[in-house]
């Protein structure tokens, strides 16, 4: 038996930079969040094409049932508007009174999930009122300006 192959000394044995940083864990981390990222904003393939008034028949929601859902969604609407316009300015407070930029950054994450919040029950809202299922981004914002009253006109 040969003495390389007992010691099984090498180039690596002293310098191996990929092997310090991690290199395999790293290549792997990244797949793994490219993927993920790549499933999250990959929509759903749409299996069931209903009007919204079957939708309403399929679950068995009334019209009283509907009322009390678009308001509820108007109230979790405006409350996470101003949960995410309080921690906006919390955001800021912290900058300028403390001086921390990752209090102001946490902030602005928060309020952004907060208007996330609010995005998504103002959507459900706005397809509720229309009485459309699968309404675009484009609609609701021209629902919000006031433009038609009929989103698909």
């Amino acid at each position: 038996m040969a003495v390389k192959d007992i010691f099984k000394i090498s180039r690596k044995t002293f310098f191996d930079p990929g092997a310090w940083l991690g290199l395999n864990q790293l290549v792997g981390y990244t797949r793994l969040i490219g993927s993920t990222l790549k499933t999250t904003f990959t929509p759903d393939k749409i299996t069931r094409t209903e009007t919204f008034e079957q939708a309403l028949q399929r679950l068995n929601v009334t019209e009283e049932d509907l009322q009390h859902l678009t308001t509820r969604y108007r109230w979790y609407t405006l409350l996470f508007l101003v949960l995410g316009l309080l921690s906006f300015i919390a955001g800021f407070y912290y900058l300028f009174a403390y001086h921390t930029v990752s209090g102001w950054i946490l902030a602005m994450t928060v309020s952004l999930l907060f208007g996330a919040n609010a995005f998504r029950f103002d959507f459900w809202y706005f397809q509720i009122k229309y009485r459309k299922l699968g309404c675009t981004v484009a609609e609701w914002w021209s629902g919000k300006l006031g433009a038609p009253k009929d989103p698909s006109a």
